[in-house]
């Protein structure tokens, strides 16, 4: 039996609301309810009262997912304060196994042996098909302890896909969602076994700036010094302090391209956003550690380039897919590259809808972080776009 997926999109201002209208139109489609729910909303909403809503029309269902700078699905795609995406997904032969982890800010690493032992404990072996969906807390999350955590503890390599939870840089919390719960400084995500297919896409669309610099002082996913110069320093030479003021934008417009030869990756460079200043010490935070003697270039991300890659990604994945019309799609595409880049939110997605078709159930978000293997190795990605297609 093949995957049955149907998705509803909101923008309904009433949160209780937006949930029950949600599930009522995915078990319309279905016509049953759904094994499976994958749940993305923007920070406008009460998370709680969603999940009252949903409740008074299906209890009991198990869900994942967690709060975005916005909302993508085929059906809409937004950064509206109050969306939401809703995905149910039904099959005999692929199962999913949600799970939710507290503590990032504490020891992401063990965070990561959390989840690692969860896995194994399903009693599956390094053969059977699997697939791993993250969403952890954007503001939190040392992708390094926590993607060193879980490999360790299984012992086998399986692909991660997914994002980290986001908020629209006003609240100072992101959500992360599993079955009831409603968490921060988590790690939510669900692992899918069984009977399937599947395929991944990754493209940046970033252009490097500048010379090529030197981390010259560090500490886990601090940078202290760049060319032995205040990192900070760096950063309000080339955004302009006026800039700086509105952090939001400014870490929308400059990233770091850490230098990734031999990949046979997107110019050879992947990105890191800045998620954080400190102005007293004149640092400069990232959502993953780059140690000292990192080489990178400034970067700046490019609109014909991230269009074009995006184009490139659909085909790929569409390519690879055995019944590309009967296949289930994810994008999990960073927060600026939508209104941050093009100015509105729908540019990036329409481009993939254009190769995709808006007929194609497509669910997504605006992450402030992305994840997805390159060669084999899991990778933390920013200002990225990753395409999923399973069947």
């Amino acid at each position: 039996m093949p995957i049955k997926r149907a998705v509803a999109y909101s923008k309904i201002d009433d949160s209780y609301k937006a949930g029950k209208y949600a599930i009522a139109e995915i078990i319309k489609k279905l016509g049953q309810h759904p094994d499976f729910l994958f749940l993305f909303a923007t920070v406008g909403h009460d998370m709680r009262k969603i999940f009252q809503g949903i409740e008074s029309v299906a209890n009991n269902i198990s869900l994942c997912g967690c709060s975005g700078l916005g909302s993508i699905t085929n059906l809409g795609c937004d950064e509206a304060t109050h969306s939401l995406a809703l995905m149910g997904m039904l099959s005999e032969n692929v199962f999913f196994h949600p799970f939710i982890v507290p503590g990032l800010s504490v020891d992401c690493e063990q965070v990561g042996k959390e989840i690692g032992k969860a896995i194994k404990a399903i009693g599956l072996s390094p053969d059977d098909k699997q697939l791993l969906f993250l969403f952890p807390d954007g503001l939190t999350i040392n992708s390094d302890g926590l993607f060193k955590g879980i490999e360790n503890i299984l012992g086998y390599h399986i692909d991660f896909v997914g994002g980290t939870a986001g908020n629209d840089y006003h609240f100072s919390q992101t959500y992360q969602f599993c079955n009831q719960e409603i968490l921060t400084d988590a790690v939510a995500g669900v692992l899918i076994t069984g009977d399937f297919n599947y395929s991944i896409g990754v493209s940046h669309g970033s252009k490097p700036l500048g010379n090529l610099k030197t981390v010259t002082k560090a500490q886990d996913n601090t940078i202290y010094e760049i060319d032995n110069e205040a990192a900070l320093d760096l950063l309000n030479s080339l955004v302009g302090e006026e800039r700086m003021s509105d952090f939001g934008q400014a870490i929308n417009l400059i990233g770091l391209g850490q230098s990734f030869e031999g990949k046979g990756y997107d110019g050879d460079m992947i990105n890191r956003a800045i998620i954080g200043i400190d102005k007293q010490q004149g640092s400069i935070k990232l959502g993953v550690p780059m140690p000292v003697g990192s080489i990178f270039q400034m970067t700046r991300r490019n609109e014909a380039k991230v269009k074009q890659g995006t184009e490139a990604i659909a085909h790929k994945v569409t390519a690879a897919m055995q019944y590309p019309e009967e296949a289930t799609y994810f994008y999990f595409n960073c927060s600026g590259r939508g209104s941050y880049l093009f100015g509105e939110p729908e540019p990036d997605v329409n481009n993939l809808i254009e190769v995709l078709g808006n007929d194609k159930d497509l669910i997504g978000f605006f992450c402030f972080g992305e994840i997805a293997p390159v060669m084999g190795e899991n990778h933390f990605h920013n200002y990225t776009g990753i395409f999923v297609g399973i069947e």
